[in-house]
């Protein structure tokens, strides 16, 4: 299984009726392709976009409600109020730890746009940390675009949904 592809979009090409979901990370923004875990690299959860994060806050990309924080604070499962559904995954390596850590939300909070979600020290890190926003439930509302080769957490586009007409 090949994961769908996110294509390149210049920023004057996007269509006014596109969603736009903004990044929730600070960094370099990688193809999904690129990451080290096969259930994310090949799409198994939906079509996603990496970023190789230079900065340490995690935000809301969207208003609506933090479904789920999984796997120590690695995870944490998001619904717009859309009903879009998106997973943000933190790819540590097993050779390290993040010491410290702050959770903001508990599951089943109401989240607004820009909203803290959590906070990691990379400090300590010998690699840099990978993060990937996943589409759970969009895979079918058309095709996925970027803009951006880096991006700014709660003030880029990380990925642009062009609907199907």
């Amino acid at each position: 299984m090949k994961a769908q592809k996110i294509q390149y979009i210049a920023q004057n090409k996007i269509p006014k009726n596109a969603i736009n979901i903004t990044s929730p990370f600070s960094g370099k923004v990688l193809e999904l392709n690129e990451h080290s875990e096969p259930l994310f690299r090949f799409g198994t959860l939906g079509p996603g976009i990496m970023v190789q994060l230079t900065h340490h806050k995690i935000l809301a990309p969207f208003d609506g409600t933090l479904l789920q924080v999984k796997n120590a604070g690695t995870e944490f499962v998001l619904q717009a109020k859309n009903g879009l559904k998106i997973l943000i995954n933190l790819t540590i390596p097993d050779s390290q730890s993040i010491m410290h850590t702050h959770i903001a939300q508990l599951n089943g909070s109401k989240i607004i746009k820009g909203q803290r979600l959590a906070y990691f020290d990379l400090r300590e890190l010998d690699s840099p940390l990978l993060a990937s926003l996943i589409l759970l439930n969009g895979h079918h509302l058309g095709t996925f675009h970027h803009s951006h080769q880096q991006v700014n957490a709660g003030e880029d586009t990380l990925l642009t949904i062009i609907k199907k007409n």
